[in-house]
């Protein structure tokens, strides 16, 4: 886990927690795409690059204080403050932040950004926090403390074993949450998991093979959907033999996408561009994307017009998540039969995100889940922002391309198509390989769980609206 800190958080868990304790100035309604107000009552753009938020009154932190208009200025400078290292940092055109009332937050972007408001709403890099509390506090201590104004605070935390989270009195929506108490355990072990919500031991979990939340949901219990979400392959474009187009191409072209899809995924995916199908600028590949066709023989032959020989790469992989294990271990025997060496190397999700982000990552290749975002520019932002580390692209038609669906403000059905050209662009050059969309977790919970709503964002977002029946 990431920590709780919301502008570090990148980990599911990190994400989910955060999402319990922290609030942006804005909140996405159970749609992910309609916003609603949250320490934000009101706003309005004032002009394409202006924006104005008037916070809530009476507002508090889980210790107690106020928040004011200064906390917000505070938390949202801290996003893009190069001493912070955010890996959301990238995301946010911002040119100014500043208090122009009591209770009056304006925000100056240096170029139209039509994410911005989405972006906001999500408590995870833009979760407001408490400025006096926040000084002093390294990030070693801002992993496992936490001081919001969400509907959860937190009790205790036990590394490795118990998260306990008790409900906050003093939330600013009354009658919410309306359990008393969460605590969040760690059982690494699926099947575990399974025993312990069908005896009653939890009330609700997380499984990530469709068999098993299948096998629950006959068993009674109430199954979320299953969002198909992208397992992502990103390659280091920059240095090695994927330095080489013909090379990428010939990996791409070996690779059997049925098959991984049957035996990987369990025949739950579809192909799948960066942007996943689910959000709502995603759309689904087909065989027609480029170099997206099973094609050995053509992979062989672009290997041998590359020049270059005895390929070795090495992919990294999560050791937490083992659904992504045999996706990987198949794509190395496809691989081989063209003649490439792709040996899978397991690594813990800490160690492998630090990798990325800072651009030593050690491995030819990084394996990943993307999780549903509050906008498309977050899944590439990751792989491929312009002068960010974890960047292994240099391609400023590329850049171009990202900063106008960006910045466009010719509404949704203009920014899908925008989208749709970037993935194709990314396919055709084969800057990352994207083997499938799946469903890489469901939520499953007890009926005496009530009035609760998986997210597709995985983060359990909408908690604070169930009860115990």
């Amino acid at each position: 886990m990431s920590g709780f800190d919301p502008i570090m958080a990148q980990s599911f868990n990190s994400k989910r927690m955060v999402s319990q304790f922290y609030e942006g100035l804005l909140a996405l309604d159970t749609d992910l795409e309609t916003l609603k107000p949250a320490l934000a009552t009101e706003w309005k753009e004032v002009s394409s690059t202006e924006y104005e938020f008037t916070l809530r009154e009476g507002v508090k932190f889980h210790n107690g204080e106020t928040l004011t208009v200064e906390d917000v200025v505070f938390s949202l400078k801290r996003i893009t403050d190069p001493n912070q290292h955010s890996p959301y940092s990238s995301l946010y055109n911002f040119e100014t932040i500043e208090a122009v009332g009591p209770n009056t937050v304006k925000i100056t972007l240096d170029r139209p950004q039509a994410s911005l408001l989405h972006l906001l709403a999500q408590p995870w890099s833009a979760g407001i926090v408490d400025e006096s509390w926040m000084q002093g506090k390294d990030k070693d201590v801002l992993k496992t403390q936490a001081n919001g104004t969400g509907p959860f605070k937190l009790q205790s935390f036990q590394e490795g074993s118990l998260i306990s989270t008790v409900r906050f009195d003093g939330y600013w929506d009354s009658e919410r949450p309306y359990l008393d108490r969460v605590d969040y355990r760690l059982m690494a072990d699926e099947s575990t998991r399974q025993q312990a919500l069908s005896s009653g031991a939890v009330d609700m979990v997380q499984v990530r093979l469709p068999r098993n939340a299948t096998a629950l949901g006959d068993r009674g219990m109430k199954v979320g959907d299953g969002f198909n979400l992208t397992y992502w392959v990103g390659l280091d474009v920059s240095q090695g033999p994927l330095a080489n187009d013909k090379v990428r191409q010939a990996i791409s072209l070996g690779l059997d996408r049925k098959q991984l899809i049957e035996i990987g995924s369990q025949g739950t995916g579809e192909l799948a561009y960066t942007v996943p199908p689910a959000d709502p600028l995603g759309a689904p590949a087909s065989e027609d994307t480029p170099f997206y066709k099973h094609d050995p023989e053509r992979a062989k032959q672009l290997l041998a017009e590359s020049g270059v020989t005895n390929v070795k790469l090495k992919l990294a992989i999560q050791s937490e998540n083992q659904q992504s294990l045999p996706t990987a271990q198949l794509m190395s025997e496809q691989l081989k039969k063209i003649g490439v060496d792709l040996q899978v190397q397991q690594v813990p999700f800490a160690t492998l995100v630090s990798n990325l982000l800072s651009g030593n990552w050690q491995a030819d290749m990084i394996q990943l889940n993307a999780a549903l975002n509050a906008d498309a520019s977050q899944y590439l932002a990751l792989w491929f922002a312009k002068g960010i580390p974890s960047t292994k692209v240099d391609d400023q038609k590329l850049w171009d391309m990202m900063e106008n669906a960006i910045s466009t403000t010719d509404g949704i059905e203009a920014r899908r198509t925008m989208y749709k050209e970037i993935t194709d662009y990314i396919a055709t050059n084969v800057y990352q390989i994207v083997p499938y969309a799946s469903p890489s977790q469901f939520e499953v919970w007890s009926p005496k769980v009530q009035g609760y709503q998986a997210d597709a964002s995985g983060t359990r977002l909408f908690l604070k609206y169930a009860w115990m029946g």
